[in-house]
């Protein structure tokens, strides 16, 4: 099996120097106590008969035999109390580096998947990516627990076994001849736990998948009375993956039962031959008795490291999903020359832009430009590519075809983190942090004074709204905090982008969801943020675009009309269409996906979390 997350596990372990030589010192003083002690045992039984020519007889010559015997049971308790006490310290130290190596992987682990592009988010399962930050790092942490106690076990089973060939080398074989038998059928559970551990994995997060659509989806659930039904469906699955569970226990349990079998085996051994060579008189009891408390004690480490080596085994899948995410690469990176965005934003041209996500065609042959301060509404039905067109100017996606330039330049020349710092969005899902309202604004710009902050949320037209919350700017929001109005959340997401102050705006629906007076307040909060921005304004409402300086009809991924309301209303069957719909009172015609509570479900019909997701035309991008 792999080593889960080498790279990062060797760096961690380098930080943590002191800490890894104490365990391998706790580990060899545990393992030499533990031989000593069982020599002491020989020694003692050997003053008891009074034979021997060991530690016994020479305390015996000094102190009489009566003392030398208290000697050595003193010595032999003090050995094994020094025992304990490394084997403590162990342990002890091993839970520091497994804390230290544990939280070092989340913290590897998010920062990794933070640097991955959005289409990595968009065609994963999001139970798979909870559980690999939530439960594998766990079971890897187990893993490597693991690991060190197959050391520390191993180190322990070398030092018994020397004991053991020095006491008496015939016996030791007889006692071992039939352990190297167990390695093949351990080998065989070994690998079938590894097998199994894999349905095991999977079973568990679409559990988390489940529990995820019922949060997201707890009003239709409701509404539709289908808690039976999804009571039923989590139940089964819960009940998959615990069959799954009870099935490697068993796999486990095999193995030990295995080992035993065969331990207990040579154990008789040893002593049928063990007890003809004393008759014999080519051996003597203390010698025998001391020799079977060295294998019996041998026995205990090796069931141990192959307890370890197949626990290591039924955590394979989760060490594999996360060296296959720390192997992951964002699909959207910086060149190796990108350059710095110095100066103002003058034109974005779209030149033959197309964009597919596997075999599904999203754009194609788009051509335009947007000059500086200029404002371009797109809109289009449902799965148009409207939101994908909004990800290639934000470069969360780089087109398949074709070129986007920014000033006359590919996009891809400059560097991402500075196209970012030049883009503020909003969009059609707001988001809040789970943090006070005035840390969700300031997030715009974390260096941003709390007048600047103040001043943004005037700006967006919730200052007053704020100031009613129950602790004001301080009022946490957001996930665990107090809830907030569908448009009052909107709203500080205005004030976010306000407070960024960034040349380029991107609206993704941002009022869709509103009733009319909230819609009539965000409207005003954005007209005021569009002022004197390059603005791309993804908008359903077609009523609230009739002040763009140019609107884009996008049909099935193609640019139909481009150009102001007029000039589309006479020239633009399908953007006519749409205008007469709307004015009628009918709404858009076209179904629209449910997007719940995520933002990355796609529209491609037919697709749905968690086995695939595609970017799609609403599909919130930030």
């Amino acid at each position: 099996m792999r080593i889960p997350a080498r790279p990062q596990l060797e760096e961690l372990l380098r930080s943590e120097t002191r800490l890894v030589v104490r365990f391998a010192l706790t580990a060899a003083g545990r393992s030499l106590l533990t031989v000593a002690g069982v020599l002491l045992i020989r020694e003692f039984l050997g003053g008891v008969l009074g034979g021997g020519d060991g530690l016994a007889s020479v305390v015996s010559g000094a102190l009489g035999a009566n003392a030398a015997l208290w000697v050595v049971a003193g010595l032999l308790v003090a050995t094994y109390v020094a025992a304990s006490l490394c084997n403590y310290d162990n342990q002890v130290t091993q839970q520091r580096l497994v804390k230290t190596l544990e939280l070092g992987l989340v913290d590897r682990l998010i920062r990794h998947l933070l640097t991955l592009s959005i289409s990595f988010f968009d065609r994963q399962s999001h139970g798979d990516i909870i559980q690999a930050v939530r439960q594998d790092i766990s079971q890897l942490r187990v893993t490597v627990m693991s690991f060190g106690r197959m050391l520390i076990e191993g180190v322990l089973a070398l030092g018994l076994l020397a004991c053991a060939v020095w006491m008496s080398p015939e016996l030791t074989m007889y006692a071992l001849v039939l352990l190297p038998a167990v390695s093949i059928p351990v080998l065989v559970i070994a690998r079938r736990a590894l097998a199994r551990s894999f349905p095991v994995r999977r079973s568990g997060y679409v559990v988390f998948d489940v529990i995820l659509q019922i949060l997201r989806g707890i009003r239709i659930i409701k509404a539709y009375r289908g808690e039976d039904a999804e009571a039923d469906r989590a139940v089964a699955k819960s009940r998959r993956y615990f069959d799954e569970l009870v099935e490697m226990v068993r796999t486990r349990a095999l193995s030990a039962a295995v080992f035993e079998s065969v331990a207990g085996l040579s154990m008789v051994a040893a002593i049928i031959v063990g007890g003809f060579r004393v008759m014999e008189g080519a051996l003597d009891w203390p010698t025998l008795l001391a020799f079977l408390v060295a294998v019996r004690a041998l026995h205990g480490p090796l069931n141990n490291v192959t307890t370890s080596y197949v626990q290591m085994q039924q955590y394979g899948a989760s060490v594999e999903r996360i060296n296959a995410l720390f192997a992951e690469r964002p699909d959207v990176r910086d060149r190796p020359e990108a350059l710095a965005l110095g100066r103002a934003l003058e034109e974005i041209e779209f030149d033959d832009v197309g964009f597919s996500y596997g075999e599904a065609v999203v754009l194609q042959h788009l051509r335009f430009r947007v000059r500086a301060g200029e404002t371009l509404g797109i809109v289009g039905p449902s799965g148009s590519g409207k939101s994908t067109l909004l990800g290639l100017v934000a470069r969360f996606y780089d087109p398949t075809q074709g070129v986007v330039r920014l000033d006359g330049r590919d996009l891809r020349d400059y560097r991402m983190a500075d196209v970012y710092d030049a883009l503020a969005i909003v969009t059609q899902e707001p988001f809040l942090f789970d943090a006070n309202v005035r840390e969700n604004i300031r997030c715009g710009r974390p260096s941003a004074s709390d007048i600047e902050v103040e001043y943004a949320a005037r700006a967006a037209g919730i200052h007053d709204e704020i100031l009613e919350l129950p602790d004001g700017y301080e009022t946490s929001v957001g996930v665990g905090g107090r809830p907030v109005s569908g448009g009052q959340a909107q709203r500080i997401n205005v004030a976010r982008a306000v407070l960024k102050n960034a040349p380029l705006l991107l609206l993704d629906e941002a009022t869709s969801r509103l009733d009319s007076i909230a819609e009539a307040k965000m409207q005003q909060a954005v007209d005021s943020l569009m002022l004197g921005r390059t603005t791309f304004v993804v908008a359903h409402r077609l009523s609230t675009l009739r002040t763009a300086d140019r609107i884009l009809v996008l049909d099935a991924g193609r640019c139909v009309g481009l150009g102001s309301h007029d000039e589309l209303l006479r020239e633009c069957p399908l953007y006519g269409e749409m205008w007469q719909t709307q004015q009628s009172g009918l709404g858009d015609l076209r179904p629209a996906p449910d997007k719940g509570a995520s933002s990355s479900l796609p529209e491609e019909p037919g697709l749905e979390e968690p086995e695939l997701v595609l970017p799609g035309d609403d599909a919130a991008i930030g």
